[in-house]
């Protein structure tokens, strides 16, 4: 068995209340704001724009 490199990208440095923390974060997401509802509206927008050649009115 080897022993893990510090400097692995697998390594984390987190105290045990931010452990926590991001685990729930992951089990548990919070609901999309309506400020990042609006802007996957307007990438998704920009997108079908893009790909059907129709003009932006940016």
């Amino acid at each position: 068995m080897t022993t893990p490199d510090i400097e692995s990208p697998d390594h984390t440095d987190l105290k045990k209340i931010d452990h926590e923390r991001f685990f729930e974060a992951i089990d548990s997401p919070p609901l999309p704001t309506e400020a990042l509802r609006l802007a996957f509206r307007q990438a998704k927008m920009r997108s079908v724009q893009r790909d059907t050649g129709l003009a932006t009115t940016d």
